[in-house]
């Protein structure tokens, strides 16, 4: 049976980030101690001027903020794995990560010559979705979602070939379907025995969302700083937050300390 320290120099975890999402660090990693302390990959997060002092994690500082896409081409060209587990900085994980299962995922991804492996399924299975056993299978040719930003195993040279210069991630995951077409897209087919558990999207359009707030509370875990607003489902008082919480997110050239 694959264990997941077979996979140290084949298999990196990168987290995407920039420095604008700084406040999202230490819970992410705090998050990481707690459920995957043990983890054997070696871990990248993106990072722009900041540096991030760590045990777990190593700062990929690619200089200024080009945006999502442009980031992750830079990113991408300092790793020398062939293949990546994509994180960004705001999934924070809700309960221990199941290693047995999730080293055999990546043996039979990589065995399948699979160009990814989303972790998380859609909410409605796509027509035509071809199973390959009891967890996960084909996205057929057709399907919106063989691009989706989730936590996903990702073969290197795939994702560098269909990621362009200046798009977002929502654009990439409107627009990069498309570009799939001769490769084996490969996703999870219901969402409850994931080898990953996590919370999506810590963060939504600048706010901290109240999810996010009660697991941190839950696992005393603490948000510093915490200068960001909360989301409101009232419109003027997230405009009013917004207002409230305008000041300096980053600490330029500074280092954040995480250990």
């Amino acid at each position: 049976m694959p264990e997941l320290p077979d996979f140290k120099s084949s298999i990196a975890v990168l987290v995407s980030s920039c420095d604008r999402f700084f406040d999202a660090w230490r819970p992410f990693h705090a998050f990481l101690q707690k459920f995957w302390s043990d983890c054997p990959l070696e871990i990248f997060l993106i990072t722009n001027e900041l540096e991030v002092r760590s045990p777990r994690l190593r700062s990929l500082a690619i200089g200024p903020d080009r945006g999502w896409s442009s980031n992750l081409l830079v990113a991408l060209d300092q790793i020398t794995h062939p293949y990546l587990l994509y994180l960004q900085e705001d999934y924070f994980l809700t309960a221990p990560v199941n290693r047995a299962q999730l080293a055999q995922d990546f043996a039979e991804a990589i065995e399948a010559g699979a160009a990814s492996l989303c972790f998380r399924a859609r909410s409605e299975p796509d027509a035509g979705f071809q199973p390959l056993n009891d967890r996960f299978g084909v996205v057929p040719l057709n399907s919106d979602g063989r691009t989706r930003c989730q936590v996903t195993l990702w073969k290197k040279s795939a994702l560098q070939e269909i990621l362009r210069p200046g798009e977002t991630a929502w654009n990439f995951e409107a627009r990069g379907s498309a570009r799939t077409q001769v490769m084996q897209i490969l996703s999870y087919r219901r969402r409850e025995n994931t080898p990953i558990p996590y919370l999506m999207s810590a963060i939504s359009r600048g706010f901290w969302m109240p999810e996010a707030i009660a697991l941190c509370h839950a696992h005393r875990v603490t948000i510093d700083p915490l200068f960001r607003p909360i989301y409101s489902p009232r419109s003027w008082r997230r405009h009013l937050r917004r207002w409230l919480s305008q000041r300096p997110s980053i600490q330029k050239n500074g280092v954040i300390d995480l250990s």
